[in-house]
Order: structure tokens, then C-alpha cells, then sequence
């Protein structure tokens, strides 16, 4: 089989795909979107995604390339594919997916919007508070799981691969929330994996490009990559 594609930026929804490419052991090409100057929002990159965001994976086939968009899509696919991280058994498989679902509806929406309410704007008193009172509600969610659980959904799965990465994001803006007994351990856990390492460093070199692009970017560009305008 040829590589896989990956299609993202330095998000944590595009660093949660490399850890699971690479502890599945898969080859892949990392293609950077530069989302400041709107390529993601580019004929090309719709064509992947009419959503216009990132990740998409890119799965080259005899019959055409296989797109696929939405980051626990993918990891679903991946662990599904390749027979690792995704459950062994029907009720284990539906645990991962249960724990991946809470990452993908509740940690990734309240986090980012946290982080974006109290750092990137603070007009929004309101969203401010709204986001960051959730974001601690969930905090006790993730808890408490972990207290009884080495991971989130029993073994070491595609599920503690999507939310290590926003827990590592949210280090910069609220490490005092991340204190907690069982989530810094779980966490520290997940940090010494040697494929969790390859892929954080293979995501340093993406975070150069976004940093740069965003050096580059005129405010216009910036108003519509935050959604002030529309595109």
C-alpha cells in the first residue's frame, strides 16, 4: 500500500492523526495547509474537504484516491484498518468510540473555544465564562475516569490519542487546571511513548510554518482565519 497523505496544520486535531499513524507503524507524507493565507479554503483543498478545515487523510488507491475529513473519523478508520488501538472485542470497540466521541463533541469544541474566548479575544466576557466553566466541567469528567482507569477506555487506545494532544495545548493557557492526580499521570504516560514523542517532534516543524504564515498573514487574512469576517 502506498503512503497515506495528511493534509493539516500544528492543531491538535492534526497532531492526534501523526500519533496514530505513527504508533500503527504507517508511512505517511505531511503536507502543510497554510491556513493563515486560506488555502483551506482553496478549490483543491474543498474538493478533500468541503468544510474547509484540517486534518484530511488521503488514502492512495487503485481506484482513485480514498479523502477522508474529520480527525476521530480518521483515527476510526485507522484503527479500524489496521487492527490496533480501537478495541478488541464489540463492546470494547464500542468503549473507544464512546470516550473518542466525548473528545470529539465536548473536549475539542469547549477547549478550543476557552482558549479563543480568553486569549485571543476578551471582548466576550460572557463567552469567556460560558467556555471555561465547561472546560473545568469536563476536566472532572476526564478525572474521574482516570482515577479508576489507566486510560480512558481501558487499554491505551485511539481515544487517549485524541485528547492527549489538547490536554498538551491547554498547558500554555490553563496549566493550574491540569494538576490533578490521575490526568498528570495519565498524561506523563502518554509523553514517554516513543511514537508520541516521533510525532511531536514530526509536528515541531509544522508549528515553524504556522508561526511563520502567521508572521506573513495580512489582517485581512487574519480577521477571516478567526472568523471576525466571513470568507
Amino acid at each position: 500500500m502506498a503512503a497515506y497523505k495528511l493534509y493539516g496544520m500544528g492543531s491538535p486535531n492534526v497532531v492526534k492523526v501523526v500519533i496514530a499513524l505513527e504508533e500503527l507503524g504507517q508511512e505517511y507524507d505531511l503536507t502543510h495547509v497554510n491556513v493563515f493565507a486560506g488555502e483551506q479554503r482553496e478549490p483543491w483543498f474543498l474538493a478533500l474537504n468541503p468544510n474547509g478545515k484540517t486534518p484530511v487523510l488521503v488514502e492512495p488507491r487503485d481506484s482513485g484516491d480514498f479523502a477522508l475529513f474529520e480527525s476521530g473519523a480518521i483515527m476510526d478508520f485507522l484503527a479500524t484498518r489496521h487492527g490496533a488501538f480501537g478495541g478488541s472485542s464489540e463492546d470494547e470497540r464500542a468503549t473507544v468510540r464512546q470516550w473518542l466521541l466525548f473528545q470529539m463533541a465536548n473536549c475539542g469544541p469547549a477547549f478550543g473555544q476557552a482558549i479563543h474566548f480568553s486569549f485571543a479575544t476578551k471582548e466576550c466576557p460572557y463567552g469567556q465564562n460560558r467556555f471555561t466553566i465547561e472546560m473545568r466541567k469536563l476536566f472532572k469528567v476526564i478525572e474521574q475516569q482516570l482515577a479508576v482507569s489507566d486510560h480512558l477506555a481501558g487499554d491505551y487506545s485511539i481515544a487517549d490519542m485524541a485528547l492527549w494532544p489538547w490536554i498538551r495545548t491547554l498547558e500554555m493557557f490553563f496549566a493550574e487546571d491540569l494538576t490533578t492526580p490521575a490526568l498528570k499521570r495519565w498524561f506523563a504516560a502518554i509523553e514517554a511513548r516513543p511514537a508520541v514523542a516521533a510525532a511531536a517532534e514530526r509536528m515541531d516543524e509544522i508549528g515553524k510554518l504556522d508561526r511563520q504564515a502567521r508572521r506573513e498573514a495580512s489582517a485581512e487574512q487574519l480577521d477571516r482565519y478567526f472568523g471576525r469576517v466571513a470568507w
